[in-house]
Formats: C-alpha cells, sequence, structure tokens
C-alpha cells in the first residue's frame, strides 16, 4: 500500500511509528506539542519507546502493543533552533523532528492563501445519451475513502460542510460534471449494459445530496465556484494550432452558462483545462466578463515577458489590444506535493504528512514574504488514484483542521479567489505568457500515444469540414450539432497518454460525419 509519500514511511519490523510535532499549539508560548504515534502489525509483543531532545532523554516507556494495537503519546516541549526531537522503538531511531517554531512574526501581514481544487469528468455518455462509463457517479457513492467517507466528490462536500466558514476553498466542479449530475437527478440515466438507473434511486439521491451541499457552500460563501470551458478542452492548443477562436468562445459560454445556473451568480474566475493558456484566450474571456484564471508558476511564469519577481502574489496580463487578464500562478511544488506525493501507508502516516506540509507551507510564505501563495490541483484523482485512498482522506481531514487553527488565530489568511483580488491587488504586469500546460508540453495529448497523429489527422478534416460549412451556411442547426459533437471529440481527457480512449472519439467523430455528410 505504501509508496511515494510527502514524507518517508518508518517502519521496524511489524512497529510502524512516527513523531509529529504541532508548532502552532500554543502560538503565544515558546513550546511546540509533540506527539508519537505507534502501531503494531505483528504479533503481541513488549516494546520500548524511547523520546530525546537535544540528545538527552526526556521519557522512556515500556508497554505491551497487541496485534492491530496503537497509542499516541504527547509532550509539550520548549521550540529550540536546528534542536531535534528523536523517536526510539526498541533502541533504534525510527523517526525525528525538528523543535524550532515558524517566526510568522517576521510577515507584516498574514499571507492570504487560496487553495484551489478542479473537479472534473468528461462527458462519459455517447451520442445516444447512453453513458459508456460511470466515473462522474463512482467517485460520489463509491467507498473509495472507507472507512472515513465515500467518493472524492462525497467527501470534500462534506468535509467542508463541517468546517464551515472557517476554511474557504475554491473549486472548479467542470461544467460537464455538473451536467451528468443533473442528468442522474433529474431524470436518470441509461448505462452501456442497458441499466437504467432511476432520479428516485438511492444512488441517485446521493448525487443530489453532493449537489445540494455544493450549492449551500457557494451560498454561504464557504467555497467559490469558478467556470470552465464545457468540455475538458485543451483550449490554448485550438486557438494556436487551429485558429478555433469561435469555438472555444462558444464552449465557454455555455459552460458559464451551467456554472451560473448551478450557483446563482456570475462567476468571475475560470479554470483552463490543464491549464492551456494562450495569449489568444486573454481577448475571449475579457468578453466573457472573466476577471482572472490559475496558471503554474513553473511552466508559465518563469517563461513569461515583463515584470517577473516570484509568484507569491497576483499578476496582470495585458494583450496588445489592452485586454487584461488577472493571473493567480500556483505553487508547482506544494501543488504537486498534494496530487502526486499522497501514496501514504496508512492513517498516521498521513497525519505526519499533513502537518509537514503545512510546515513547507507557512515556511515558504516567511522566507518569501509572501502576499499570496496559491495552490492548485486536481480535486478527486489526488485521493482516488492514490495506492492507498482512505489515507488521503485522513490527510484532507488534517490538512483542512490545521487550516482551520491557524486561520482562527491570524497565522495566515485562508481566503477564496474573489477575496484575495480585493485584498492583494496585483502590481506586476506581463505583457506575455507562453502558450503551454502544467506540463509544459502538449505531449500527453499529442504525441505519446502511436496513434495520436493518425487521429489528430482525423480530427483536422472533421475541422476543415466544419469551417467549410461555417462559411457557406453560417451557425445554422446543422453547424451547431456538428460543433456539438467537436466540444466531445477534442475533451482532453479521451486524448490524454494513460487514458487513451478512442471509442468516444470514434463515437463522436460518426455523430460529427452524420451532419457534415447531409
Amino acid at each position: 500500500m505504501c509508496g511515494k509519500g510527502l514524507v518517508e514511511p518508518r517502519f521496524l519490523n511489524s512497529i510502524e511509528g512516527y513523531i509529529v510535532a504541532d508548532p502552532f499549539e500554543n502560538p503565544d508560548y515558546n513550546e511546540v506539542k509533540l506527539q508519537i504515534f505507534i502501531r503494531n502489525y505483528g504479533v503481541d509483543k513488549n516494546t520500548e519507546v524511547e523520546l530525546k531532545i537535544c540528545d538527552d532523554v526526556i521519557a522512556k516507556m515500556n508497554f505491551r502493543l497487541s496485534t492491530g494495537e496503537d497509542t499516541i503519546l504527547e509532550f509539550y516541549v520548549k521550540a529550540k533552533e536546528k534542536c531535534e526531537a528523536k523517536l526510539i522503538v526498541n533502541g533504534v531511531l525510527l523517526d525525528t523532528e525538528i523543535l524550532s517554531k515558524p517566526r510568522v512574526e517576521l510577515l507584516e501581514t498574514p499571507s492570504k492563501i487560496v487553495m484551489v481544487f478542479h473537479h472534473h469528468q468528461p462527458p462519459d455518455y455517447g451520442p445516444d445519451n447512453v453513458y459508456r462509463f460511470l466515473w462522474p457517479f463512482i467517485y460520489v457513492w463509491k467507498p473509495v475513502l472507507f472507512p472515513y467517507g465515500l467518493g472524492p466528490y462525497h467527501y470534500h462536500a462534506v468535509l467542508l460542510k463541517k468546517y464551515g466558514g472557517d476554511v474557504k476553498f475554491v473549486y472548479n466542479i467542470s461544467p460537464s460534471l455538473i451536467k451528468q449530475w443533473l442528468d442522474i437527478t433529474e431524470k436518470g440515466i441509461k448505462t452501456a449494459s442497458s441499466e437504467l438507473i432511476e432520479s428516485t434511486s438511492s444512488l441517485a439521491m446521493l448525487i443530489k445530496e453532493t449537489l445540494d451541499v455544493y450549492k449551500d457552500l457557494a451560498k454561504d460563501r464557504v467555497i467559490e465556484v469558478l467556470t470552465s470551458i464545457y468540455a475538458h478542452t485543451i483550449a490554448g492548443y485550438l486557438v494556436d494550432s487551429y485558429n478555433l477562436e469561435d469555438i472555444v468562445k462558444r464552449e465557454l459560454e455555455f459552460g458559464l452558462d451551467i456554472s451560473k445556473n448551478f450557483v446563482g451568480t456570475e462567476p468571475k474566475g475560470v479554470w483552463l483545462p490543464e491549464m492551456s493558456f494562450s495569449m489568444k484566450l486573454v481577448p475571449i474571456l475579457k468578453s466573457l466578463g472573466i476577471e482572472y484564471t490559475f496558471l503554474d508558476e513553473r511552466y508559465h511564469l518563469r517563461s513569461a515577458e515583463g515584470d517577473v519577481k516570484n509568484h507569491y502574489e497576483l499578476y496582470e496580463v495585458q494583450d496588445i489590444s489592452g485586454n487584461k487578464l488577472i493571473i493567480f500562478f500556483r505553487d508547482t511544488e506544494l501543488s504537486d506535493d498534494i496530487a502526486f506525493a499522497n501514496n501514504y501507508c496508512s492513517d498516521i502516516h498521513a497525519i505526519k504528512g499533513a502537518y509537514s506540509f503545512i510546515k513547507k507551507l507557512i515556511n515558504k510564505c516567511i522566507n518569501n514574504k509572501a502576499k499570496l501563495l496559491t495552490v492548485a490541483l486536481d480535486g478527486e484523482n489526488w485521493m482516488a488514484l492514490s495506492k492507498n485512498p482512505p489515507a488521503t482522506a485522513v490527510f484532507f481531514r488534517t490538512m483542512v483542521s490545521i487550516f482551520k487553527r491557524l486561520n482562527n488565530l491570524g497565522l495566515i489568511k485562508l481566503v477564496k479567489a474573489d477575496e484575495a483580488v480585493r485584498l492583494v491587488q496585483p502590481v506586476r504586469k506581463l505583457r506575455n505568457i507562453p502558450s503551454t500546460t502544467w506540463l509544459g508540453s502538449y505531449a500527453k495529448w499529442r504525441g505519446e500515444v502511436v496513434e495520436h497523429e493518425k487521429f489528430w489527422n482525423i480530427v483536422e478534416q472533421r475541422i476543415l469540414k466544419y469551417k467549410e460549412y461555417v462559411s457557406k451556411h453560417g451557425l445554422d442547426d446543422r453547424a451547431k450539432k456538428m460543433e456539438w459533437a467537436l466540444w466531445h471529440i477534442l475533451d482532453s481527457d479521451y486524448w490524454w497518454a494513460e487514458y487513451w480512449n478512442k471509442e468516444m472519439i470514434n463515437l463522436w467523430i460518426a455523430e460529427f460525419d452524420k451532419y457534415a455528410q447531409q
């Protein structure tokens, strides 16, 4: 079950153990709370646990641990720079922690933290409205995170409902995901195996419950909901390579309408699928009333042109026509820490990981005098695709509870993006941001699979047919149906190398051809 985690797993034969330092327990005192977590996976055994501070023995205990039994020990010790707390089990050094406290007083004002999660599933229905896959629903109702919760989408909602206004997050609940949730809750769906899932079924009711919680969270301003292009289209690539600005704009409008109807307000922020950006998107977004988006510090900011400093503040990019867009550049390292270093062996390993993540975030804020720090990543995949999904629920729960405490203590300020735009005015101006993605290239969607080029050539033929038809007949009913098919053909999830899905692409190519050949 173990894999790459933010912190290394600590085992001594069948004993797992960690020492976790909480420097925020008493911020007014020079004191650190230490927690020791010990679990025995083997036969019943006598265990000696020793705690050393700066190589001085503070405590030594002997107890018997039964199979599967765990224990938690707590200590309060003086904070000391460059001093280690050491956990020694049966005479072997198992884990360590540094006892210094982050010097948050070095910040003039608390750093603003923007946490963005991207909830998305591609259209999993075919042109006949039959669902070939059920991932929009499985990640709600399947107990992926048992015993801590059901699917990631449901767990996010329930967790934030529990914490209420004490923590504020930003969510892109993609329009295609919302549409599919509405499909099952309003009229039910039919699956490829001819199964009917009625809108009155217990499964559909669970989807409705999840929908309603997100709506309530948005209404109560606990979360901000971004809009997005309808399908998961790599918009920057399409406008750069195929001059599809009109199609991209209409698909963005379609997604914007779904988002507005969902939350009841006009979203001001947009999530660009795969962070696929082009300067050609700036006037399109401006024309739709979009004020800001989220890009990558490593691949977008570092190669941008203009007044480039670092990603700990807001930027404004302006094109040659004077159109402006505010940019949140995510901290790539911290975002990847959650997104990819999430294979925790156990709940206690995940707790250690959550504390390590928060301390790393706080230290980045202090060392860089950050006005703003943005973390942005998939909302579901880091949990569901982990080698040990339930541990990610513990990581997330622990992280959110620490954020709540830090926020209430005034050590940081967790804000939504719309609040950050008001509180942190962008003063640095950019004149160009490179056309790329969060991966730094488009190879995942064109290049890593042998058949990619063959299918892109087929798509290019359809784009040409579409443009020829529209130039002769305008955007009539046939053209709209061809365009609807193109939106689905170009969904980036179908093209992603590891999940290459030519079945869905072929279904929608056939749908396009049905109208193009009339």
